[in-house]
């Protein structure tokens, strides 16, 4: 797949995004602003960049309790998706759902998800549904390599695949085995198998491994996985090994010197730069815009109201016909 100049800038604007909006969570977190502190996505920019650069906003994505790379890639609204952390009114869901729990129909983000595995086998749903209209529509699971041992999981990749549904398995590798290979003294395996994706023949689909801290092997990848299930094809599991820079909570907002090579934002704007398709004063350029952007994001967030406390009680359940 030949990736032109366009489509690689729009990659890497998509992953600063992803970065200055969590970098912003980490503020509102330190500034009391945030009332809960939750997984953070940093490091991993490419995979939700390069697999949500292939879907509109009529396909779907069911995502972990990491979640905020994958809904900013998606295209939630920033300004609605920060209140909603903030617990604020002005928020998708009321400020009710949090981080674990966004739910935004109208760019097809359909739940996040506390519980280990527990989007996938919502997000086949989804691709039924698709299916059953038959409008090319396509789902895609986001999880992590301890999800991938669910039975949940298991089972879901087996219906796909005896269903043939157009769904594509995203699996963010983050396991010990990878920390191992990234030079990482870690030890306690959670695999048996060297990749995730080696389960995919057991089940009768297509399935591939590659470095998820590069973007634009990850777009390649998904494009392909996401076109097969357009046509017909049926489902694709993929998986990303994925190093996560900053850990899984609050931490530092910066990566250290050596973890530079393992950061897919720097390594797309040091090709970028090679390739000519991006000098140090446009990127300069486009840091301020999104870093400009997010302030707004901000002062929304942050000056949106509170919940009343009547709606504690309100869309909790459904009313009686």
């Amino acid at each position: 797949m030949v990736i032109d100049g366009e489509t690689k800038l729009s990659l890497y604007r998509t992953m600063l995004r992803i970065r200055a909006f969590e970098n912003g969570v980490r503020r509102l977190i330190k500034e009391g602003h945030l009332p809960a502190r939750f997984g953070l996505y940093t490091g991993q920019e490419a995979v939700a960049a390069g697999v949500c650069a292939h879907l509109t906003s009529d396909d779907q994505i069911g995502s972990t309790h990491r979640p905020l790379g994958h809904l900013v890639a998606k295209g939630c609204d920033l300004k609605r998706l920060l209140a909603e952390l903030c617990g604020k009114r002005t928020g998708f869901n009321r400020g009710k759902a949090g981080p674990y729990h966004a739910f935004d129909p109208a760019s097809g983000s359909l739940g996040a998800n506390g519980i280990v595995g527990g989007s996938v086998p919502m997000v086949a749903g989804y691709a039924l549904a698709h299916q059953l209209r038959g409008d090319s529509g396509v789902a895609v699971s986001f999880f992590g390599e301890g999800a991938s041992n669910q039975g949940g999981v298991q089972e879901t990749l087996n219906l796909a695949a005896c269903w043939g549904l157009p769904v594509v398995f995203v699996c963010e590798n983050s396991s010990p085995e990878v920390q191992r290979m990234l030079g990482h003294e870690i030890d306690y395996p959670q695999l048996s198998i060297e990749r995730v994706s080696d389960r995919a023949p057991a089940y009768g689909m297509p399935g591939s491994s590659h470095e998820g801290w590069d973007v634009l092997k990850v777009y390649e990848a998904a494009g392909e996985a996401v076109t097969r299930a357009r046509v017909g094809g049926g489902p694709t599991l993929l998986e990303f090994k994925v190093h996560q820079i900053e850990g899984n909570l609050e931490g530092r907002l910066e990566a250290k010197q050596e973890e530079r090579v393992w950061c897919p934002i720097h390594n797309l704007r040091r090709k970028l730069l090679a390739e000519g398709l991006l000098t140090q004063e446009e990127d300069a350029k486009m840091r301020e815009q999104e870093s400009a952007a997010l302030e707004e994001v901000v002062s929304f967030a942050v000056g949106s109201p509170e919940p009343e406390l009547l709606e504690a009680f309100r869309d909790v359940f459904a009313e009686g016909g």
